[in-house]
């Protein structure tokens, strides 16, 4: 068996997301402190007329908001299954350093998987079937934000060595 060792993750994109999303809901917010705090101010004038702005801004930050932008990282060598996903976002920031989903077996525990197109959303369902020591299995589903159809064949081509080693 040649030596297995795959690391993946989408740290960039989820970065310049939450910097996104981030933006997007500051701006309406000190839009409306400049119009009813500082009114003396010339871009007030500016807010006032152009209101469609913030009107524009605020469904695509609560579409980004609820779509559930996910930073994961993926470690697959040898021996061991390493998937964790964290929840990004301006509600998880408190808890962004604890995974919200993870996972860690052995080859032998891994048996299936599957990648699923979420509607509506930059995220994709990596679904793992996983036999548990009692030889009952689980299915464990894991949301991958932005991840590209290179990336998806990549992981694929090394899930599917580990399956047909386990066969």
């Amino acid at each position: 068996m040649p030596k297995i060792n795959l690391k993946s993750n989408n740290r960039w994109f989820s970065i310049i997301t939450f910097i996104l999303i981030l933006s997007l809901i500051a701006f309406p917010i000190f839009s409306y402190l400049v119009i009813y705090f500082l009114p003396h101010l010339s871009i007030k004038k500016y807010l006032v007329h152009n209101i469609y702005y913030i009107i524009f801004i605020i469904p695509i930050a609560l579409y980004f908001l609820i779509t559930r932008i996910n930073y994961y990282t993926l470690k697959i060598d040898s021996y061991v299954i390493d998937i964790k996903v964290y929840r990004t976002g301006l509600i998880s920031i408190f808890s962004f350093y604890y995974p919200k989903d993870f996972i860690d077996i052995s080859h032998e525990m891994f048996k299936d998987f599957a990648f699923y197109d979420r509607p509506y959303s930059f995220n994709k369902t990596l679904m793992i079937n996983i036999k548990k020591e009692n030889g009952t299995f689980k299915k464990k589903r894991f949301n991958l934000s932005f991840i590209t159809k290179k990336e998806q064949r990549r992981i694929s081509k090394v899930l599917e060595k580990i399956i047909a080693k386990n066969s």
